[in-house]
């Protein structure tokens, strides 16, 4: 057999070396398109790696020795023979099949060791993503990385993809378009081209062999938007992690219906964050169970709720900070403590039903909504001094506090607390006042005509006064018993709401009077009168005083005097042709000393007490000062 000069012909005998320096002498291939094709495959592979079909196997001929060559060696004659031996035919064919086994496992062997060079060659020298690698789901075999970052663009594998994540017994889910940017379509081809080309060589070739028969897949990679995933699982962590809920009831048709309420639920906010932006971007969107740390509510206290859910009946009211939306009433609750005991037992259960006994409230929201402030229940008004701008401005401001006040039944009325401080901040002025019998400046002098005003309407409404205090000197806008003195951070006047309708206040000043209307429902032909007897009169003294000031003969008075006097007032009511009267308060008012200052060269004149004849209408006159805030006593 001759030997050919493979040197000469540009091969070494060796497929896979003749191919690997086929590869470096030769111009790249043409980039190729992914196929699934196993035949397009093999070819595609022969079309990159050359394989030497100079190559060839010795042949083998095995000798076949006649019985005379074999006689002829030994020197014995030859037998002669007219027929073959039936005993040599079987020997002969059974060297024959010998030979053929031997040709044939050759051949399987020469094929196994040209697929072995062949797959080394594949894996080693093959420059694009080797075939049957996809990244996830995208088929991207036989391309350029160029190529499968651009396959990987038009993608949309992530259009309904979304993350569940159970936190305690809760599922969430994140929909992953709106926490991404999209596929990390640069690093996920690299990714892949980089699949079958780390790791040993056994690990190379096992990878690069089962991509072919579909066996291996490269991670997709996501960008994930920061931002976005943040502000989503901060939803998600606000909803989720909470504080334990005690156990609470509702009133549902005949039964009040116990809720055992549920544990406080806390986990790692940032351990959570690392995990879902871990799980997407490997696009691993199977259920995240999220570790988490539970609190113990308290127990049902069957006690408790029975001395804290049975109510009184409450009519509907109305909402004050818009005094027309109806909020609806409350029906009253009542039952047995024995029965409700029996009922939870051990309180394992999320909810009991507990039967009760209920009694509806007096005006539903339907009802309150067809005569809300329908009817003046009162209206009064009191004269006042208009030149006297400052006094006035502090009447007019306490009244526009006051002005649209609602008081839903039960409510009840502060005037220090709705009025509130009385400072030049808020816009009140210095205006005279009484200060220990003695009139001085003072800021907010002018707010108690407001509050007495307001008294005299609450006395004809026929409201319930829960605090009062008189002046300790008598005052010209209101008859006698029917006025109120106010001082912050002292004597204040108070009255609560106690019809079964909302009430609403209008107050205002305009030129010379303040007024008061009381707006809310009448039920019956109540008509509500006042009347005040005098009790005593306390007659005032006239004390005369030397003044060096003065002329001889010269008579000043520096102080006029007032008398006092211990009064009752009663509310007269007539409802329904029957008429009664009801004590409203016991006043008492102070008299005060007249003061006449004296020329000193005039005959001394013994200080003598002068009774005075005075009126007890004193609301015929307007007083240049009262008392403000600084009188605590009157």
């Amino acid at each position: 057999m001759t030997q050919k000069n493979y040197s000469a012909l540009g091969h070494t005998g060796n497929s896979a070396l003749d191919a690997m320096l086929k590869s470096r002498t030769e111009p790249a291939k043409p980039e190729y398109a992914p196929t699934n094709n196993k035949k397009d495959i093999v070819s595609e592979i022969s079309n990159n790696i050359a394989v030497n079909d100079e190559a060839e196997f010795p042949k083998y001929e095995p000798e076949h020795k006649s019985d005379a060559s074999i006689a002829k060696k030994s020197n014995k004659p030859a037998k002669k023979t007219t027929k073959t031996s039936k005993a040599k035919q079987p020997k002969q064919a059974k060297k024959t099949k010998n030979g053929n086994g031997k040709k044939i496992a050759i051949g399987l062997g020469s094929v196994v060791a040209a697929l072995c060079l062949l797959t080394v060659g594949y894996t080693y020298l093959y420059p694009n993503i080797h075939f049957g690698v996809n990244a996830g789901v995208i088929e991207i075999g036989g391309m350029s990385v160029a190529d499968a970052q651009k396959q990987i663009e038009k993608s949309n594998v992530l259009n309904n993809a979304s993350l569940p994540i159970k936190i305690y017994q809760t599922e969430y889910k994140i929909s992953v378009p709106e926490v991404a940017n999209g596929l990390d379509s640069e690093n996920s081809a690299k990714d892949a081209y980089e699949f079958t080309r780390t790791g040993g060589f056994f690990t190379r070739i096992g990878n690069t062999v089962g991509a072919l028969f579909g066996l291996n897949e490269s991670k997709l990679s996501v960008d994930v938007n920061n931002e976005a995933l943040k502000t989503k699982l901060d939803e998600i962590s606000s909803e989720a992690i909470t504080e334990p809920v005690d156990p609470f009831w509702t009133v549902e048709g005949d039964y009040l219906v116990v809720d055992k309420g549920s544990v406080g639920v806390s986990f790692d906010t940032n351990k959570l964050y690392t995990e879902v932006e871990n799980r997407i971007k490997t696009m691993n969107f199977s259920t995240l169970d999220v570790e988490v740390t539970t609190k113990e509510q308290n127990p049902i206290d069957v006690q408790y709720i029975y001395d804290n859910a049975q109510t009184q009946a409450k009519n509907a009211t109305v909402d004050k900070t818009d005094g027309t939306t109806i909020l609806p009433s409350v029906d009253g609750v009542k039952f047995d403590l024995e029965k409700a005991k029996e009922v939870i037992g051990d309180g394992s259960e999320q909810t009991y039903k507990i039967p009760i006994e209920r009694t509806p409230a007096a005006v539903s929201a339907d009802q309150l909504a067809r005569v809300l402030f329908r009817d003046t229940l009162a209206s009064t008004s009191t004269k006042l001094n208009a030149s006297n701008k400052s006094r006035t401005n502090n009447v007019r401001l306490a009244s526009q506090f006051i002005n649209g006040t609602i008081l839903n039944p039960g409510d009840e009325f502060s005037y220090n607390g709705v009025v509130g401080e009385r400072t030049v901040s808020r816009g009140f002025q210095t205006a005279g006042a009484y200060s220990n019998g003695q009139v001085i400046e003072d800021v907010g002098g002018g707010v108690c005509q407001p509050s007495s005003t307001l008294y005299m309407a609450v006395l004809r409404a026929d409201l319930e006064v829960t605090e009062r205090h008189n002046h300790s000197l008598t005052v010209s806008y209101t008859p006698l018993g029917e006025d109120a003195t106010v001082s912050w951070g002292g004597p204040d006047f108070k009255f609560k709401n106690n019809t079964d309708y909302p009430v609403k206040i209008l107050a205002w000043q305009e030129g010379s009077s303040m007024s008061v209307k009381i707006l809310g429902t009448k039920t019956t032909d109540k008509v509500v009168e006042t009347k005040t007897e005098i009790v005593e009169t306390l007659d005032y003294k006239t004390v005369e005083k030397t003044d060096s000031s003065l002329s001889a003969g010269q008579r000043e008075t520096s102080q006029s005097g007032i008398t006092g006097y211990k009064t009752v007032t009663y509310k007269i009511i007539t409802e329904n042709g029957q008429t009664t009267t009801v004590k409203a308060n016991n006043s008492s008012y102070k008299s005060r000393d007249k003061i006449v200052l004296v020329g000193p060269a005039a005959t001394p004149q013994t200080s003598e007490s002068t009774t005075t004849s005075t009126t007890t209408d004193t609301t015929t006159t307007t007083p240049t000062t009262e008392n403000t805030d600084s009188e605590t006593a009157q």
